[in-house]
């Protein structure tokens, strides 16, 4: 979407609202005649437009035809609360009226109208994620039918990552028969390294409000987010060497940093709005479906603490402004309320904390409950059976998977590839914007006095400056804490640099000197998987932060059309699966029976342009 912005503010230039080319200021058609407007309009391919005031109906229709669909239009609504003209709310579209008389008769072209605050920074930004979001909203997303309407009854998932087992109960719930290939072994049969993230990640997962959360620049005067092209051991996020970065990985960096800070404060917003969907649901399905969080561990309330006082401000009025603040902790508190800390705040390692509402559970115990639900439901699982890839006719339609277990030719499949289904990406909206960033994993004894309650730690500055620490047990059923820590960019590489790992690492063992000085590692356990130092698993990641929803219908040779079923696709989530996973359910479930859901258009791979495989490397360096 091209944006003319004719607002003056001199304060624009400061801010990166135009870096991208995206959005065009030009200050000097604000007092412009209507046909100076209409001609910057089209000579900039705009199909939005933020003034201060309303065009005439006139020039609506003209610049609708020219664009040849919706136009979006924010102005400022005078305080009496009337207009120039009609103003719909925020999101809303309406059809300006065609001429009264003379000429052939035209259909009346569509207009979004949103409302614009004021001249200032805040105010046009808002304004520009109106104009964005509504564009994403009126995107045609492919629906199936519900059984009862004659649509599949069947779905077939690839990948049993936490994600598609959760879409599974949904769809087991619907009457759904299933049937779930994965291409790694059967969980708990190999060492880590032969598993995806839910498997092979250690045994902790936890949900918040911002679990999932956006990483792109959003201070409207911050400059260029550089994470990814500083190394971990200068605290950035690159764990590779910067010469061996690939064209389509530069191009992915580069895709990241350019998503500017209105944009990307809306993307968050977005996110948060589906992790406050995803809540409800977990709530809900801990109450239908009790069972499956017996002995997991199950841990409510999350204590977020901090080293820097600044950075403890700022995120009590996030937490704040999205309703997920239950409450301060001063370090005197967190001394006498969680004696397991009280050594760490005594020495002044902590600035305070939040109490926010979430939870965290051991993951492997509660897959496993997942899959015996299934099971028992009727779910057929085929372990070490990849899906190579996917078949298409000479029109990119699909017409077909690559895989040991025939894929039934009615029934919908649900893709949630993780980082290394890359193949089944291949001919859909999302290649290429799947990339690889890793954290990494250690354990630590929970001895007297225990840490009863999950904690988030933010070290501002530290190489691994943000952590989750769950309360959890061993195999043995011994009380151990596992320390989740790190980002580190490996983009489309299944090996990370080994001085990159070790740092972070190092890292992750800093953080539980600071927080539980004189700690020890666990004692063995009669569970292989409990045994090692340090582990880490890849998280796929987009460049906007945002998840991907991506649904095509397939083409069964041998049935009409309205019969047959969907591909769906999601992923991307970076560090949010499990916190979205009943959330994506919901939305599988509501593609399948033809009902809308905001994830279906929030997070279509088409929402943000993709990244362009060209090599440009700035700062990063090529080998001597």
């Amino acid at each position: 979407m091209k944006t003319l912005l004719t607002v003056v503010n001199p304060d624009l230039a400061r801010t990166d609202f135009l870096r991208s080319g995206d959005v065009v200021h030009v200050p000097e058609a604000a007092d412009a005649d209507e046909r100076r407007l209409l001609n910057a309009l089209c000579r900039h391919g705009a199909t939005a437009l933020v003034a201060t005031q309303r065009p005439s109906d006139t020039l609506l229709r003209a610049w609708a035809r020219h664009a040849a669909g919706p136009v979006q239009v924010a102005y400022a609504v005078p305080a009496t609360g009337r207009s120039s003209g009609p103003c719909a709310p925020a999101d809303a579209g309406h059809t300006v009226p065609p001429p009264r008389s003379g000429g052939r008769h035209q259909p009346a072209p569509t207009v979004y109208e949103h409302p614009l605050g004021g001249t200032d920074v805040e105010s046009i930004a808002t304004a520009l994620a109106h104009c964005e979001r509504a564009v994403a909203r009126a995107r045609a997303v492919p629906a199936g039918l519900a059984p009862a309407a004659g649509g599949p009854r069947e779905a077939f998932l690839i990948g049993a990552g936490l994600v598609n087992l959760v879409t599974a109960v949904y769809l087991a719930d619907a009457g759904y028969r299933l049937t779930v290939v994965d291409g790694s072994p059967a969980p708990g049969t190999a060492q880590w390294g032969a598993y995806g993230c839910t498997h092979g990640g250690d045994d902790a997962r936890m949900f918040t409000f911002t679990e999932m959360d956006g990483y792109n620049n959003t201070d409207f005067h911050g400059g260029v987010p550089t994470w990814f092209r500083r190394p971990v051991t200068d605290c950035g996020w690159l764990a590779r060497e910067p010469w061996s970065l690939t064209p389509q990985e530069h191009a992915w960096i580069q895709a990241f940093e350019s998503v500017p800070s209105w944009l990307a404060r809306a993307y968050t917003a977005d996110v948060f709005a589906l992790s406050v969907e995803a809540g409800r649901e977990w709530s809900a399905l801990r109450a239908r479906l009790p069972h499956l969080f017996e002995d997991v561990v199950l841990t409510d309330g999350i204590l977020r603490v901090y080293t820097d006082p600044d950075h403890l401000r700022a995120a009590t009025a996030r937490h704040r402004s999205i309703g997920a603040l239950l409450g301060g902790v001063a370090p005197a508190d967190i001394a006498r309320d969680h004696p397991a800390l009280a050594r760490a705040a005594g020495a002044g390692a902590l600035a305070g904390g939040v109490l926010v509402p979430g939870f965290t559970l051991n993951v492997h115990r509660f897959t496993e409950r997942l899959v015996a639900h299934l099971v028992d439901r009727g779910a057929r699982f085929h372990w070490r059976t990849p899906v190579t890839g996917v078949r298409r006719d000479a029109h990119g339609a699909l017409v077909g998977f690559d895989c040991a277990v025939p894929v039934p030719e009615h029934a919908h499949v649900i893709a949630s590839p993780g980082v290394a289904g890359a193949a089944l990406l291949r001919g859909t909206p999302c290649e290429g914007r799947v990339h690889g960033v890793l954290g990494g994993w250690m354990r630590v004894d929970n001895r007297d006095p225990a840490l009863r309650t999950s904690l988030k730690v933010a070290r501002r500055g530290h190489v691994t400056e943000d952590a989750n620490i769950t309360v959890a047990r061993d195999g043995d059923g011994r009380s151990v804490l596992i320390v989740g820590s790190g980002y580190g960019y490996i983009g489309t590489s299944d090996s990370p640099d080994e001085r990159q790992l070790a740092a972070i690492r190092a890292g992750i063992a800093n953080t539980i000197g600071q927080l539980f000085p004189g700690s020890a590692a666990p004692a063995p356990s009669s569970r292989t998987h409990d045994n090692y130092a340090f582990k880490y698993c890849v998280r796929p990641w987009t460049a906007t932060s945002l998840g991907l929803y991506h649904v095509e219908p397939r083409q069964p040779r041998r049935t009409a059309p309205h019969q047959g079923g969907l591909f769906i696709v999601t992923g991307g989530h970076n560090t949010g699966g499990f916190a979205q996973s009943p959330a994506i359910g919901r939305a599988v479930l509501a593609s399948v029976c033809g009902a809308s859901h905001p994830m279906h258009t929030l997070y279509h791979p088409e929402r943000h342009p993709a990244p362009a495989a060209r090599f440009a490397p700035l700062s990063l360096s090529s080998p001597a």
